[in-house]
């Protein structure tokens, strides 16, 4: 009984393990290159009202493609309470940390974007 079923593993296997025809691989392609690498502007804002403004639009952006992260929302709070503590130093550097994890948000849910069509989406 288990010679029958090597043997049916083994045939099954030979059988599914072949090499793929030129149409099937033709089929699939490649999967586009980003001719332009995206890139965070990671330098320190001037002012609280400027970061937190930043801050707020590209929450919005990363809110708008459904991929924003909850970090962001969590440091822009942060950012609030430090500015009304006073510490404009520390809410300069939380709302600008809180666009940049946006502004990652929003790169990922592009190139997400883009693997699915160039992936998963068949023409």
């Amino acid at each position: 009984m288990r010679l029958f079923f090597l043997i049916l593993i083994v045939i099954f296997f030979a059988a599914c393990g072949g090499a793929p025809d030129e149409e099937s691989v033709a089929a699939v392609a490649p999967p586009q290159e980003v001719s332009e690498t995206p890139t965070v502007s990671t330098e320190r804002s001037t002012s609280y009202e400027v970061a937190y403004a930043d801050a707020l639009a590209a929450i919005q952006r990363a809110t708008a493609k459904g991929h924003a992260w909850t970090t962001s929302d969590q440091l822009i709070k942060d950012a609030a309470e430090a500015a009304q503590n006073g510490d404009s130093a520390l809410a300069i550097s939380l709302a600008d940390e809180a666009r940049i994890h946006a502004d990652l948000a929003s790169i990922q849910a592009d190139r997400e974007a883009l693997t699915w069509r160039d992936n998963v989406i068949t023409q």
